[in-house]
Order: C-alpha cells, then structure tokens, then sequence
C-alpha cells in the first residue's frame, strides 16, 4: 500500500522505515505504528503514527497518509481524523501534501513553520566548542542517541558556560549536490544561532559548507525560502522551529 501510494520510494525503503517505526518503544494506549483503511476487499489505507516523549510531553507526528483513489472521497479524512482523536498529544504533520493542506486546516490543523533558511555561519565569526561526546546527564541524551543510530549526527556546543544540544541530517543541495547538514533538533533557534560559527568549523572540517533550518536566522549569511516546507500541528501548544526528531525526517527515511 505504501508503495503504491508513495513510488518514489522502493518497497525496501519501506520495510526499512517500518521496521525502524516498530522498534520504537510502544507508549502505553497509543497506537504503536498507525492505522489501516480496510474494506472486504483488503487495504485501501494507510497512515503511520510516530510516536514520541518529550518529559512529561507526548508528541505524534503523523506520516504517510494515503488512500487508494477509489475510496478518497467518503472516507480520506478518517484516517487523520481517528489518528488525532486520543485528547492530549501534540500532534504533527511536518510535510503536507499542497492537496491535503486546505482540508487539514478544516480538521482544525494550524501552520506553524512558513519557510526555510540556507545558512552559512562558517564566515562569521565567534566562539564555542563542539563535541560528539555526550554527558550523561544531558536531559536529552536518550534523543541524541537515538538520532545518531539512525545515521544523524549528535553533537552538543559549549559556549559562554551553556552547554547545547543538536542533531542533524546530511543532506545535499540541488543543483550543486552541495554536502550541507538540515538542522532536525535544537532546544531553540538561538541556541543554534548563538552556537552557529563554532558549528560551522567544526562541519567545514568535515567537508560539509553550510546548514538548512526552518525560519529565518539572524547573525550569519543566509538565504530565506518563502514557503518552503510547511508544517502543520493540532493540539495543546505551538511547537518549536527546528524541532524535527523522531518525525519521518528520520524514521521515515
């Protein structure tokens, strides 16, 4: 079903996702990987459900929402519909389809992020220590870890006596193929753009030039795309810029 609905993707990138999806711990009462559409017939839907904690927090970022064709019209709501009716969670959608938006926002689904940055904070200047190495006692050491056993880079930066967490992605720039890393978690942008010009050497070491954010970021060269991914929530709070772990940005990937 999945790859039928998403072909870009072969049926071993999906076994691969799913599996990653399956091996996440189960949150008590929550579905632990999705939901089906079915009729006599068989499957005609699909949607996956990413379950994660956050302190005292549950998040689940939704993925993969499909419908065969045939079955769209009466019954392509249901699926977000039932996935978002447990009372509580921050629920997240981090890539609508341009289809799917107007009819998500009817569902009561707000935007929260409008564009994305290209940032080169490798030609300022500033200080700040970046290391692999994670501390124990770090809150969020269990997400970096996790992160970076799904082929993310964990780091944390030492500035001024604060120490910051972040993970990212590699990724590569269209046309130029350019090596640059997509920022999937920071506590807030400023830690980022307060850490940006230490971070930027310590990957420029690496081969990597630059780094790919939601929002704007102030400080450093950049470039803002207007409209360039849009993400959607629905729940009690508006969730953080540049917060993307355990989203199909890694699970699903």
């Amino acid at each position: 079903m999945l790859t039928e609905g998403f072909r870009i993707h072969p049926h071993d990138f999906w076994n691969k996702s799913l599996a990653r999806i399956a091996a996440r711990p189960a949150i008590a009462g929550m579905p632990h990987i999705g939901y089906t559409l079915e009729t006599e017939a068989g499957l005609v839907g699909v949607i996956l459900t990413l379950w994660s904690r956050r302190g005292d927090e549950i998040v689940c970022a939704l993925s993969s929402w499909y419908v065969d064709r045939s079955y769209r019209r009466p019954h392509a709501t249901s699926l977000p519909i039932t996935a978002t009716s447990i009372d509580g969670p921050l629920y997240l959608n981090t890539s609508p389809a341009d289809h799917t938006r107007k009819s998500m926002t009817s569902m009561g689904w707000t935007q929260y992020n409008f564009g994305r940055s290209v940032a080169f904070p490798v030609l300022t200047w500033g200080t700040g220590k970046v290391s692999e190495d994670i501390p124990s006692d770090l809150p969020e050491r269990a997400l970096l870890e996790d992160h970076r056993a799904w082929s993310c880079i964990s780091v944390v930066c030492r500035k001024n006596g604060a120490l910051s967490p972040f993970v990212f992605r590699p990724r590569r720039v269209t046309p130029l193929k350019l090596p640059i890393m997509e920022l999937i978690y920071c506590r807030d942008t400023s830690d980022f753009e307060r850490c940006a010009a230490a971070l930027g050497r310590w990957f420029l070491a690496r081969g990597s030039f630059g780094f790919i954010l939601d929002g704007k970021v102030k400080g450093m060269p950049s470039i803002y795309a207007e409209g360039k991914e849009p993400r959607l929530y629905k729940g009690p709070r508006k969730p953080r810029l540049n917060d993307l772990a355990y989203t199909e940005k890694v699970l699903v990937a």
